[in-house]
């Protein structure tokens, strides 16, 4: 019994003809138009094996096989399909096709299974129209609490309350979702990096999931005239920026599993002929100990204080967010190998150095993830590519692992 390759690649370009930038990459943000055309689709394939289709706590989507023990635990797979601004068609994409491939197999050829199914979408996942990831399971688990729901807004203002309303995924079931339901989850992911592709390999399992810190940094000096002011008497706000980015890379360097990235810098007063006063920038440090995490962090912070020691500059620094590594189980890791033994598929363990909708729920359950190959590292960019033979692969060992998990 194998999944369906062709019916795979067909869920891929359909639910993808769902984006709000058509010839510049995926944008599917969620709770939009773009999101409900896809979820549309979604749910007229899940109807067609009559799944039972439910909506979760904070517009969260769960698809059910019941199995043949009444109020058994389940095995969850899924993963979501919002994605970045001009992002690219497999991100998130991979792991709910591949899940929505292995649910229709299962159901069409009647395999015994004794604990229920569940398929699940995940929503803003990316944190790309809120401002938060991982948003849709740390709502779905009560890590964010209903009072505080009203108050997640997007740019426009809009409440996440109001636009799950209005994208009519308003929860049927508004229960906190706990460990005790759920016997285990695995996530198909591609891995948006190089590391499978660099080996020649098709299939990577995850045993960790990398710790995040995020910070908001912001460097005051003084603003002034770029032709008047001598170069001794300034206090340019932006090279002392640069200097710390240049540090951050540096301490970061230091050991071979650390990354420290400034994705975002933002100038004021932004002018070609005034020494910049202000810059406010993101900081985001990762590492897959949370030890050596918290070590780098400080080091990085210290380096700020001398910077701007030196330089005249002053510093206020927020913490963003904080999410610790995720140790992911290792019987779901050995059941995941053993299916690709099984065929003949070679594996590598890994690190997944983004977070994952499954680091979550890892919190509550036994959790896995397989990782498909990103051609040449790509991800969040137009240029995303996975081969469809690699995600067929994964969908038969994610089909067979599931099987063994609910027999």
């Amino acid at each position: 019994m194998k999944v369906n390759a062709k019916r795979i690649e067909k869920d891929i370009e359909e639910i993808n003809k769902f984006n709000s930038t058509p010839g510049q990459g995926i944008s599917r943000a969620t709770f939009t138009q773009e999101y409900m055309g896809a979820i549309g689709y979604i749910f007229k394939e899940l109807e067609k094996i009559g799944a039972e289709i439910k909506i979760m706590r904070g517009g969260n989507i769960r698809a059910r096989l019941e199995g043949t023990v009444k109020d058994a635990p389940s095995v969850m797979i899924g993963s979501h399909i919002d994605s970045v601004f001009q992002g690219g068609k497999f991100d998130g994409v991979v792991g709910t096709v591949t899940s929505l491939e292995v649910i229709r197999t299962i159901s069409e050829n009647k395999v015994f299974h004794k604990n229920p199914i569940d398929f699940v979408i995940f929503v803003e996942e990316d944190g790309s129209r809120f401002s938060s990831v991982l948003l849709g399971s740390r709502i779905w688990t009560g890590k964010v609490k209903e009072e505080e729901i009203s108050k997640i807004i997007d740019k426009e203002g809009i409440s996440y309350r109001e636009a799950m309303t209005e994208s009519g995924l308003i929860p049927e079931d508004n229960s906190i979702l706990e460990g005790r339901k759920i016997k285990a989850m695995i996530e198909p992911h591609i891995e948006q990096s190089l590391v499978l592709e660099s080996q020649g390999l098709s299939i990577g399992i995850v045993e960790t999931i990398a710790g995040i810190k995020q910070l908001e940094v912001t460097i005051e000096g003084v603003s002034n005239h770029a032709g008047a002011t001598p170069m001794n008497l300034r206090n340019d706000a932006l090279c002392g920026v640069a200097e710390i980015i240049l540090n951050a890379e540096m301490i970061a360097s230091q050991n071979r599993t650390s990354v420290a990235t400034v994705g975002l810098v933002e100038v004021t007063p932004g002018k070609t002929n005034i020494i910049p006063g202000k810059v406010r920038f993101t900081l985001d440090i990762r590492d897959k100990d949370d030890v050596t995490l918290n070590e780098i962090s400080d080091k990085i912070l210290k380096s700020i204080e001398v910077s701007c020691k030196n330089r005249g500059l002053s510093d206020t620094i927020k913490l963003a967010s904080y999410t610790k590594p995720v140790l992911l189980s290792k019987k779901i890791v050995e059941i995941i190998e053993n299916s690709a033994k099984n065929q003949g598929i070679d594996t590598l363990r890994m690190i997944s150095g983004a977070v994952h909708d499954s680091s979550v729920i890892a919190e509550l359950t036994d959790v896995g993830m397989i990782f498909v190959p990103s051609r040449g590292g790509r991800s969040h960019c137009p240029e995303e590519y996975t081969p469809l033979k690699d995600i067929e692969i994964a969908a038969n060992i994610l089909l067979e692992s599931v099987i063994e998990l609910s027999k």
